[in-house]
This record gives structure tokens, C-alpha cells and sequence, in this order.
């Protein structure tokens, strides 16, 4: 199905918005540990306290924000999810609500809008819906996996690189100064990774993929067996609030993976659904 293709240019304009704030946090909180760096060195040091208070309180609005757009966002793709499965149109009052809540994120419908999200050419109903699910939480799985698998390899590799780092300069150099101020850069580097909370993303990243699992192994099951539309909607909408919980995937490895995955489903699993 293709209907509401302006929706479709809303939906993706939300959550191009939502990863946007979010790149934003992290940036500030990047900006905001370079510039706690300074406090070490000989450089006036009035300014610091204040820039670093700065750069943590915008990066936590940022965050705030997007929280908030990403809620749009998702609510949204529920609504189409379920418009695409059943046939069951969004209601008038949440549409209203969408367009005062966010006026300036509707956008003139392209052709990638006009596409069909999903694979299935079954008509709406329990078959497609469930078919529709084993689609959208098989990419889930696929995505958050690999994103916990670069978010753990950017963590070991830094952690590494930094102790690398203290014990070369412990080592090499003499000075109980400049090993003092590298271990401190190294401490406030670790302190900074975790605030960045790349341990919770490995871990909402992991959730995520689990939760699409399961959800991907119900529909299949579901398929075998009779269902009906409210057997296909509960497990819809328990794919949908693991979708809610776990954490944003970026773009980026979305467009990097999308020719693999996209052949694979269409190869191995379009056949048998």
C-alpha cells in the first residue's frame, strides 16, 4: 500500500529531525570535554568552568529535544504500520494533533514516499500484517546487531588506545608533571565515553535486536498457525514498544547495509511468506 504519501514525507522528516538533535547532544558533549581539557593546561581558566556548564546544559536540551521528536516520530510509524497492515486509517484527531505539534516538518510528498514501505503484496489484513512484521523487526534485528557490534569495537579500541597511551608516556618520559597531566587527560577521555553513554547504547542496541528477534520468530509462528487481526495487532504492537524503548538507528548504516539486506529478503525470505 502507498496511501498517505505526505505522512510518509512526515514521518521521515521526524525522524531526520530526531538523529539531528541527537548528533547535536553528542557534539556538545564532545565540545563540552575539549574544552574541560583546558583546565589542565596553562591557559586562563575563568572561562572553562562556565563553556563546560555551557556545552553540558545545551547538550541535554538537545537530547531532551530529540526524545521528543523521536516520540513523534515513532507514534507515527505506528500509525502507518497499521494503516499498511489493516487498512485502518489514522484517526482525524491525531492527525490534528501532528500538524499543530509540529507545523514545519510537513513536507512536499517525494517519489521515495510514494514507494511501498513494505515487501508484502498480500491486501491488508491479518496475513499482510503479519508479514509486514517478520519484514520490518527482521531489519530491526539486522541493524541494532550491527550497531552494538561498532559501538562495542569503538569502545575496546579507545579504551585501549588511551591506557596505550598513559603507560607509552609512563615509560618514556621522566617528568611526574607530564605524566600527571596525561593521566588526567586519559581519565577525563574515559569519563567522557561514558558520558556519551556509548555502554548504554551497546546495551539498548542489544536489547533492541533481541526484542526484534522475538517479535520476528512470533510473527512466523503466527503465520502457521490461525490467526486472526487482534492476534496480529498485540504482536504488532509488542514490536512497536521495543521499537519506542530501544535506542535511535542512525541513517548511515541503514543506506550501508540496505543493498545486502534488501537482496537477502527478497532471495531467501519473499518466497516463503
Amino acid at each position: 500500500m502507498t496511501g498517505f504519501p505526505e505522512l510518509q514525507a512526515l514521518y521521515r522528516a521526524l525522524d531526520r529531525s530526531a538523529k539531528a538533535w541527537w548528533s547535536s547532544s553528542l557534539t556538545l558533549k564532545f565540545c563540552g570535554f575539549a574544552v574541560g581539557i583546558l583546565a589542565i593546561l596553562p591557559v586562563p581558566q575563568e572561562p572553562v568552568p562556565f563553556l563546560v556548564a555551557g556545552f553540558a546544559l545545551l547538550s541535554e536540551l538537545c537530547g531532551y529535544r530529540a526524545d521528543s521528536v523521536k516520540s513523534s516520530a515513532q507514534a507515527l510509524r505506528r500509525a502507518l504500520d497499521v494503516y499498511d497492515s489493516f487498512g485502518w486509517e489514522p484517526s482525524a484527531a491525531d492527525l490534528s494533533d501532528l500538524f499543530v505539534r509540529n507545523p514545519g516538518s510537513f513536507k512536499t510528498p517525494t517519489s521515495a514516499d510514494m514507494e511501498a514501505y513494505f515487501a508484502s503484496a498480500e491486501p491488508p489484513g491479518t496475513t499482510r500484517a503479519l508479514q509486514n512484521l517478520s519484514e520490518s523487526a527482521w531489519w530491526t534485528k539486522h541493524l541494532a546487531e550491527s550497531m552494538a557490534l561498532i559501538c562495542t569495537v569503538i569502545l575496546v579500541l579507545a579504551a585501549l588506545s588511551a591506557f596505550s597511551i598513559l603507560i607509552a608516556v609512563v615509560q618514556t618520559t621522566q617528568s611526574h608533571g607530564v605524566q600527571v597531566n596525561v593521566a588526567r587527560i586519559v581519565t577525563a577521555f574515559l569519563m567522557f565515553l561514558l558520558s556519551l553513554g556509548i555502554v548504554k547504547l551497546i546495551l539498548g542496541y542489544r536489547g533492541l535486536a533481541a526484542r526484534a528477534s522475538k517479535c520476528e520468530i512470533a510473527s512466523l509462528r503466527l503465520q502457521q498457525l490461525p490467526s486472526n487481526e487482534l492476534d496480529a495487532f498485540r504482536a504488532l504492537y509488542d514490536y512497536h514498544i521495543g521499537r519506542a524503548v530501544g535506542p535511535l538507528i542512525p541513517t548511515w548504516i541503514w543506506k550501508w547495509r540496505k543493498r545486502e539486506l534488501r537482496q537477502a529478503w527478497a532471495q531467501f525470505r519473499m518466497r516463503k511468506t
